[in-house]
């Protein structure tokens, strides 16, 4: 701790240093838990490089380069480009927030206001971004500073409170009560405050519920490029028959099975009634009383929109879907992903794109092209088993605000359908599983997860992972869950901070552009 407040040592390093020296403790913060607490003097060396005169832009963007290089580099898995564009993209919208805010705060100094809002700038500047990250065309929340403690839910059960989005105000409020004063007691108390509250909120006893439903999480393991659209839906429907069986599952109140469990692109007028569909029904009633699952779905059109493509004298839409078989075996629940991975599933500003470049703006999208959404939360519900489900698909859970919509909309569970098998065996499916467990903090409810392959498991409402299949594990996990009602603050609130913040960078941009134009002094 000593070292964390001696900033003369990282004063007298060159900017060069300085960055590489913020970028790897960026990496370790982020990669191995134990070392979480480095994110914190990584950002006050960040603060030092972005108020120094020379190139400070430049030499933010190598930090940042080399973190999003270094904690995303598994994306090169699914596509190179992946990459290439957190490097060159992400990584220099952070140092752009970053130096903007800087800039803005030494304007506002030199117009008289020396206090501790001369850092405001600074801070929303940073959540700004964070915020106008989660609904663009180039959506990536992935390193939001809010989710680095995703290996610590211990530390952050108050973000059932105030959201992920608290967790970065706490980063970056940390970070500039350390770089600016030399009182240890402020120092320690920003730090440890939140902390301590997180401990007395994840040592009290759990929201007591009392239904709860026995629950069969199935984790298929079809590998992602080899298997997965080359081996027949009904070789895959048979393995899942054989995996249940062989666990014992029988009569369960729900089933939980992968995104894109059913790979084969099916109408959705004509549902369930293919021989797969009818051989997939049976499968589940012989098991369960409900099921959720992942397909590929599709429907026509008569009018051309941006996402649809032609079919002889119509237009047909893809989806990436999540179905629900309820126990009262009526029709199944549709609900279309609505938070679509950028390049993978859609073309980045396809709306705009798409009167240029036509049908490229839609295959230009990756494998699957540009895909149809869904423009609301759909919560599943069974009236029999008292279940109201949110189907969370893979990339969506990712998004807070996105995520916490499906709790105002009555949910009392929290399934995430996922395909983690494209990063390969790297650290990307174990992130992505915790950041599950964030989920279930801010929502308090219990999270059934089922990953074609990765993780698997069943997270409870402070986010700790229970009975869990690991990597390239085939297998079922049989467990009773809870039905968690009721609304956290946070839930009931919303992530205020991001358009906050974003309010007060749009202030602060208006400031700057008038200082400049009439030249306003203090």
């Amino acid at each position: 701790m000593h070292y964390f407040g001696a900033m003369t040592d990282w004063k007298k390093l060159n900017s060069f240093y300085l960055s590489l020296l913020a970028g790897i403790c960026l990496i370790a913060a982020w990669t191995w838990s134990p070392l979480v607490v480095l994110l914190f003097p990584a950002w006050v060396m960040l603060l030092e490089l972005a108020g120094r005169k020379k190139r400070p832009l430049l030499f933010l963007y190598l930090a940042f380069a080399i973190w999003n290089g270094g904690t995303t580099y598994w994306i090169a898995n699914a596509h190179p480009l992946g990459v290439i564009a957190t490097v060159g993209i992400n990584a220099w919208l952070m140092a752009f927030a970053l130096w903007f805010g800087t800039r803005a705060r030494a304007m506002f100094i030199r117009l008289g206001l020396r206090s501790a809002l001369a850092w405001l700038p600074v801070i929303a500047s940073w959540m700004a971004f964070e915020h106008l990250h989660e609904y663009w065309g180039l959506a990536f929340p992935w390193l939001h500073l809010g989710n680095t403690f995703y290996a610590w839910p211990e530390l952050v059960q108050w973000y059932s409170l105030i959201g992920n989005a608290g967790g970065t105000l706490w980063v970056l409020i940390v970070a500039v009560i350390w770089f600016s004063t030399t009182k240890n007691f402020t120092k320690a108390a920003v730090l440890l405050a939140p902390v301590l509250l997180s401990l007395g909120m994840f040592i009290m006893p759990e929201a007591s519920s009392s239904t709860s439903l026995s629950v069969a999480v199935v984790q298929p393991n079809i590998n992602s490029y080899t298997e997965k659209w080359n081996t027949p839906e009904r070789t895959q429907i048979q393995k899942v028959d054989r995996l249940l069986q062989e666990s014992g599952a029988s009569d369960v109140d729900l089933l939980v099975l992968p995104e894109t469990f059913l790979p084969k692109a099916r109408q959705e007028l004509v549902l369930e009634k293919s021989v797969n569909d009818a051989m997939f029904k049976q499968v589940l009633k012989n098991y369960g009383k409900s099921a959720i699952f992942g397909a590929t779905t599709y429907d026509f059109q008569e009018e051309k929109t941006y996402f649809n493509r032609p079919m002889g004298d119509r237009y047909y839409t893809l989806y990436n879907t999540a179905l629900f078989q309820s126990s009262t075996m009526k029709p199944w629940d549709i609900y279309h992903k609505g938070k679509l991975v950028v390049g993978g599933e859609s073309m980045p500003f396809v709306k705009y794109l798409q009167p240029i470049l036509g049908d490229w703006a839609l295959e230009l999208g990756g494998t699957s092209g540009t895909l149809g959404t869904s423009t609301e939360r759909t919560v599943f519900v069974d009236t029999v088993l008292g279940l109201k489900l949110a189907p969370i698909i893979c990339w969506e859970n990712e998004f807070s605000g996105y995520a916490t919509e499906y709790a105002r909309a009555g949910a009392n569970l929290l399934a995430v359908i996922t395909n983690d098998g494209w990063w390969g065996d790297t650290d990307g499916h174990v992130q992505h599983m915790r950041f599950s467990g964030l989920r279930a903090i801010e929502q308090r409810k219990y999270v059934v997860r089922s990953a074609n392959t990765g993780i698997s498991t069943i997270l409870d409402s402070k986010g700790r992972p229970l009975d869990r299949l690991n990597w390239e594990e085939e297998g079922v996990i049989l467990s009773q869950v809870p039905l968690m009602e009721g609304k956290t603050l946070y839930v009931k609130t919303g992530n205020w901070l991001g358009p906050l913040m974003s309010i007060l960078f749009g202030c602060t941009l208006l400031i700057v552009l008038i200082s400049r134009f009439f030249r306003i002094k203090p």
